[in-house]
This record gives C-alpha cells, structure tokens and sequence, in this order.
C-alpha cells in the first residue's frame, strides 16, 4: 500500500460525494422553531455554562449515524441552548469532506472517527490543524453486515477470500478492525480480500446490487440492511473487541484555546447528551428524537433496534444484545495509543520516532484532552477510570507495550 499522504482529490473520493447541507442554525429541528423540542421532554441542564460564554455562536460538524447521537441529541433536545449555546450543525455524507472542512477552519468542533483527529493533529496525510480530542462519542454500536447469499458459506474470516468488504473510510476504526479479524483468519487484507471506502449511505445500496459483498460500517446502516432484505448481521464490531472507540468529539485547539469558557461548556452540554442518550430508559425516545430528515432521517424502528439491542439479524435469528451501542464519554489513552499502533501497521502513519512505549504515549497526550473531560464527566456521575489494557479479538493490548501490535502477522 506505501504510507499516502492524501490529496484533497483522493480525501473526497475516500469520503465520496458532494458536501452536506448546513442545517439547524440555532439548533433548529426538522424546520420548526429554534430550539423545539419535539418530544416536548422537559431536559434541565445538568451543569451551568462555564462562566461567561466569550462567544455563543458554534459551527459543529457530523456525519448522520448512529455514533453522532450526543451531537443530535444536544441539538434536537434544546441542551445546546439550554447552556447558553447557538450551535449550528453541518451534515457531510463522507469523512473525506469533513476531513477537508475540518482542516480548512470551517468547523469549530467536530463528530470524527477516533483515529482522524490523530491523522490530522500529527499531519499523516492530506492538511494538519492542531486539535484536541476530549470525548469519545460513542463505543461499540458498528457491525459486519454481509449480503444474504453469503449465508451459508462464510463461517469466519478465512471465508473472506475474494469477497469486496466496504468500510468509512481509512483513518477509521473500522478499517483496521477489519484488517486485523482477516489477518488473523490467515488473509492478506491488501491482496485477498477487496476493501474499498465508501460513504456508510452508499452502502445498503450497493450491497443490495450486488456491487459488494459487505461491509464494516457504523448503524444505522447495518440494521437498515436487514430490514431492507439486502443483507443479514454476520457479526457485531462488539464481538470483536467489547467496548471499543468509534467516533470522537474533536475540537481545533485555536477554539478552546481562545474561548476556553465555550469549549468547556460546550463539553458539558455533549457530556450531559451523551449520559443521557447511554440511559436504558432513554433509548426508545432517542431513537424518535433522531430520526427526522434533519438528523439521521431513518425509519425511527430501525434506530430504534440499534439503540435497544432488540433487533433482527436477518438469519431469522431475533436477538437481545445488550451495550450493541454505548455512550461512555471517556477519552482512554488506550484507544489512541491501539490506533496509532494500526495506522501505523497498514503504512497509514510514519513509524520513525516511535520506537518505545512512552513515544507512543507523547504523541497521543498531545492530541487527547482528559483534563478537560474528567471534571465534567465525575460531576454527571460518569465512570472516568482509565482502561488499563483491552481484549481485542481474543488478545490482550497492553498500551505500555505497544510495538509488536505495529507488525504486520500480530501472533500475541
């Protein structure tokens, strides 16, 4: 592959087509007032504005999934205003425009994939804007969706041989996820198996004609898939590592540096979304929250069968997963350090420099912000104990020993 340092040619093509629509100017959901909540739910603020606001007005920026739910949800519930915030939201269909966005200093903050604020903080590819990394918006809550006729015959992951597998984009979790489940099923990601990016909306179509095989990508996509008949849940991205990181909460670290009050409230309001949205009991109305044209625009079942766990498989199987998508804040230093280990395995970051585990730490430290999400979090009564190691795939991930995760055949 050989370590690219991406285009603004080959970003766009990575994300695919054309930049959102700005929406929800003042927050303002699904065309009607300003701050409506459309549920009618009375939500006081856990926590006050930081202070005085130096400024109100907040250009931030996400992609329609699932993962971006404490973003839609502080927007379509009020909190944003309810601290004191006029945030205006810009939808991108692919990561590609929001990476080009993001660097070009037309959003303040950002919904991004949790390996993209390292790629851009660090320069690995196309544009460098220094940033900070205080949350992660949501774990689990991704899938390996396949299409119906591969039912029978793909067992695991050495049945991937030939097949064309989808995922968001590079400098995401679930490219190298994905590579990592099919070298150890004996593959060659590279060469035996056909991964290709693509918008997560682009997905269920092309799965359904046949254009791919599948995909790795983020819901609602996956269950969309199967309530569409095009494709059935071969396994959750759960299954493969229990709790791990997908998208992030990313904002330029110009913004927090010179309005530390906003960026300060602006996490608390994200943070009180985002406990709120990982309540049991707030799932179902959630689901409805998001659904509309301006946010996720999905049939509210589908999302719904997502955020509750309660779902079809699309094997005639009904399950009850619980946690198939969580929303726990914390920015654990053990999520960074495994992705800059696989960025760099699959020639996506440079390896010079990086030669022991307090490198490793350094160039993550500059990037995470848990000094500003840890106050926060304890005061919403969040768990902010940092993960010591994790279970990936079978295998233990010790960040205090980083490098042999950087080799291409990883046998831990």
């Amino acid at each position: 592959m050989g370590h690219r340092h991406l285009s603004r040619r080959n970003l766009l093509s990575l994300g695919g087509g054309a930049l959102g629509a700005s929406l929800l100017a003042g927050c303002t959901p699904t065309g009607g007032a300003p701050n409506t909540n459309p549920l009618g739910i009375d939500f006081s603020a856990a926590l006050e504005p930081a202070g005085d606001l130096e400024v109100r007005d907040v250009t931030l920026g996400f992609v329609p999934i699932t993962c971006s739910s404490p973003i839609i949800n502080a927007a379509a519930m009020g909190i944003f205003e309810q601290y004191g915030l006029n945030v205006t939201l810009q939808r991108y269909t692919g990561w590609g425009e929001l990476w080009i966005a993001y660097v070009a200093g037309e959003l303040d903050a950002t919904q991004m994939l949790s390996p993209m604020p390292l790629g851009i903080h660090h320069n690995f590819a196309a544009g460098q804007r220094d940033s900070r990394m205080p949350y992660i918006t949501n774990v689990n809550g991704q899938a390996i969706t396949l299409g119906t006729e591969h039912m029978n015959r793909v067992r695991g992951a050495e049945d991937f041989r030939g097949l064309r597998i989808a995922v968001p984009f590079d400098y995401s979790g679930h490219n190298l996820l994905l590579r990592d489940y099919l070298t150890l099923g004996g593959l060659d990601p590279d060469y035996d198996v056909g991964i290709q990016v693509m918008r997560p909306s682009d997905m269920v179509a092309s799965l359904n004609v046949g254009d791919i095989d599948g995909f790795l990508a983020p819901d609602p996509f996956n269950q969309r898939a199967v309530a569409l008949g095009a494709g059935y849940l071969h396994m959750l991205s759960k299954d493969l590592w229990d709790g791990h990181p997908c998208c992030s909460f990313t904002v330029a670290d110009e913004f927090a540096s010179a309005y530390p009050n906003t960026y300060t409230t602006l996490l608390r309001a994200i943070g009180d979304s985002a406990l709120w949205t990982d309540r049991e009991e707030n799932r179902a109305t959630a689901a409805e929250t998001m659904a509309g044209r301006a946010f996720l625009s999905q049939d509210p079942a589908v999302i719904a069968a997502v955020l509750t766990g309660e779902f079809e498989d699309g094997t005639g199987t009904t399950r009850s997963v619980e946690d198939r998508i969580g929303f726990r804040p914390y920015p654990h230093e053990s999520y960074a350090i495994w992705a800059l280990t696989q960025l760099q395995r699959w020639d996506l970051a440079p390896t010079a420099g990086y030669e022991t585990a307090a490198d490793y730490q350094s160039a993550v430290r500059q990037v995470l912000d848990p000094d500003a999400a840890t106050p926060i979090l304890e005061a919403l009564g969040a768990d902010t104990t940092p993960r010591e190691t994790e279970t990936i795939i079978g295998r233990r991930f010790d960040p205090a020993d980083p490098l042999p995760w950087t080799e291409k055949q990883v046998n831990l």
